[in-house]
């Protein structure tokens, strides 16, 4: 009894620490990104169908534990269709028990939005982008490893104490 009781705190508990997805337009992650002065931001575009995308997941969500204390937030941006979310997209971030701030973008013209990233982004995925004080200082087309994500957020915060 008190075994089965236990399994089933546990379980309720992995699934209080996954996260909804919020859905905006780029014109509101924009205005949350540049606003954000505080936080260094680690954002990231992917989409349940992109392998490379799905392969790199597990290292944003490392970075958002381990460097939760630093003032780092993970943003992990979906690019999948409007009309996925509900049936792909969301039982696949509970699948995966996504920790990071998730965001699916509503807009459907992509060309709007990608130049404004970064001019010399394809539009291909997965892409990063690093931002510090609402500034972009590093953008990444194609998957990452752990250790170059790591190596990009320690290259920002030896920056951030230097000018400190």
């Amino acid at each position: 009894m008190k075994l089965g009781f236990l399994i089933l705190i546990i379980c309720i508990s992995n699934q209080a620490h996954s996260q909804d997805m919020r859905s905006l337009k780029f014109s509101e992650l924009s205005k949350e990104i540049s606003e954000d002065t505080v936080n260094i931001q680690v954002v990231n575009f992917w989409a349940t169908w992109c392998k490379p995308c799905i392969e790199e997941l597990p290292y944003f969500e490392f970075i958002n534990e381990e460097y939760a204390s630093v003032n780092i937030k993970v943003k992990l941006i979906n690019l999948d269709f409007n009309s996925k979310v509900e049936t792909v997209t969301l039982p696949f971030i509970k699948k995966h028990n996504l920790r990071s701030d998730l965001y699916h973008l509503t807009d459907t013209d992509p060309n709007e939005w990608i130049n404004k990233i970064d001019p010399s982004w394809s539009g291909a995925i997965p892409a990063t982008v690093i931002y510090s004080s609402g500034e972009k200082i590093f953008f990444k087309e194609g998957e990452l490893s752990q250790q170059q994500l790591v190596d990009e957020i320690e290259k920002v915060l030896k920056h951030q104490k230097m000018t400190e």
